[in-house]
């Protein structure tokens, strides 16, 4: 962790933590615009909300550039997920803050305990445990790589078939037998894109929301690396014991 820089706000005094480095914050950003794209573009693949007269020239090359744009995103996408499970390892500020020991009883106790505070909002009454993703978070992140692991796997799947014998057919051929047919590829695909489109709405939501009524610096923490706390805050290993008291 960086020094801790001391300064006051609306006279009084809190504590700022180095918490998001450069490499995840701008992998964030990536990921951000590059999924807006593959859901928009994902979007029109599948029903085309748009079709201009049969006439018009440029009609014949909006579902390829479509295509194109929904394929470069995937690429871009896949690389930076692949970089920033790197710098997992790599990264020893970012792995510092992201916990995941599922085979300790605490994790899950925590998890839970988390999890009725969300449902109950009964975590604005109390400061904020932990500087990096609580348990529950920590779940959801994983849960959401290997959903866009499978993702891409479906998605470059049914790219490949596009070029029977090609590149993209044969690493990732194997794909679409082993899920019962395109058809189950493609429904999986389907499946998966709506989870995370329910995800983002989740999540663009309650950082707003946290960064306006509670944790200052949730939002603003993926573009200035940096979480405030009150002056003399400590983490908290145990909240759930420390809240039942």
């Amino acid at each position: 962790m960086q020094a801790n820089q001391i300064y006051r706000v609306e006279s009084e005094c809190v504590t700022r933590y180095y918490v998001w480095d450069p490499v995840v914050r701008i992998s964030h950003w990536i990921n951000v615009i590059v999924v807006g794209v593959l859901i928009f573009t994902g979007l029109y693949i599948s029903t085309p909300f748009y079709r201009p007269n049969a006439d018009e020239p440029f009609s014949a090359t909006i579902m390829a550039t479509m295509k194109n744009l929904h394929f470069l995103s995937a690429i871009i996408f896949t690389l930076n997920g692949l970089f920033r499970a790197y710098w997992w390892f790599a990264g020893k500020t970012y792995r510092q803050w992201f916990r995941f020991h599922i085979w300790r009883a605490d994790f899950w106790k925590e998890a839970w305990w988390k999890l009725k505070d969300y449902i109950t909002l009964r975590y604005t009454d109390y400061e904020l445990h932990t500087l990096g993703h609580n348990t529950l978070a920590t779940l959801t992140y994983v849960i959401l790589f290997l959903a866009a692991s499978v993702q891409g796997l479906t998605g470059f799947a049914m790219a490949g078939r596009i070029n029977p014998g090609g590149f993209f057919d044969t690493l990732f051929g194997w794909v679409i037998p082993l899920f019962g047919g395109e058809a189950n590829v493609r429904m999986i695909h389907k499946m998966i894109m709506w989870g995370i489109i329910g995800f983002m709405i989740h999540h663009i939501s309650f950082v707003i929301y946290l960064e306006v009524f509670r944790e200052k610096g949730m939002l603003s923490s993926m573009i200035t690396g940096l979480k405030t706390r009150p002056l003399g805050w400590e983490p908290i290993e145990k909240p759930w014991e420390k809240k039942e008291k």
